[in-house]
């Protein structure tokens, strides 16, 4: 059995999409910022805290955790805590280039026990288009910027990408290309 440690529909949307039977956990994990760490090193500890939170909940399967966060000129940027916090990014975010970072933690369960841990992450190389501030309202009130890292939807019909180099799934938050090859590989799929 696959558990996805995790409440965000898009992930949900992802994995049922490439054809994974799974049942979602709700991890109990607070995310934490460590100032000086690396986008990297963030996303892949996340990724881990939320699939070991969910441990207590499962006896036996795989635990699929995940985190994902934008990174900027030297900057971590989560999900916004308000629409001022979601203008400012996309202010700071249009125009220019950022990386989008997502970790997966697949944590191999047996007797409420961790048998094997394999930790990846992707990074994919996003540029918005630019934007002025009436467009960035516009774009705000019609998505649901509050649970996306980067306060936008790259899934969103209202197009503000130029271009991107990598995974677009990545950007969405779960790289569905690696993980359907590393369940593959561990014979889940």
């Amino acid at each position: 059995m696959i558990y996805l440690a995790s409440t965000s529909p898009r992930r949900r949307k992802i994995l049922k999409e490439q054809g994974v039977v799974f049942t979602t956990v709700a991890p109990d994990y607070e995310e934490k910022n460590w100032p000086k760490a690396s986008p990297a090193f963030l996303v892949k500890r996340h990724a881990l805290a939320k699939a070991m939170s969910c441990l207590s909940k499962i006896k036996e399967g795989m635990i699929i955790g995940v985190d994902t966060l934008v990174y900027c000129e030297k900057k971590v940027i989560g999900k916004p805590n308000h629409y001022r916090d979601a203008f400012k990014i996309l202010s700071h975010l249009q125009g220019r280039w950022h990386t989008v970072y997502t970790a997966v933690a697949l944590l191999n369960v047996e007797n409420r026990r961790i048998q094997k841990k394999k930790i990846f992450m992707e990074k994919t190389k996003v540029r918005l288009k630019k934007l002025n501030s009436k467009a960035i309202a516009n774009y705000l009130k019609k998505i649901n910027f509050s649970d996306k890292a980067g306060a936008y939807a790259i899934q969103s019909k209202l197009i503000i990408v130029q271009e991107i180099r990598g995974s677009f799934s990545n950007v969405i938050g779960l790289p569905a290309e690696r993980l359907q090859k590393e369940l593959r590989y561990l014979n889940l799929l």
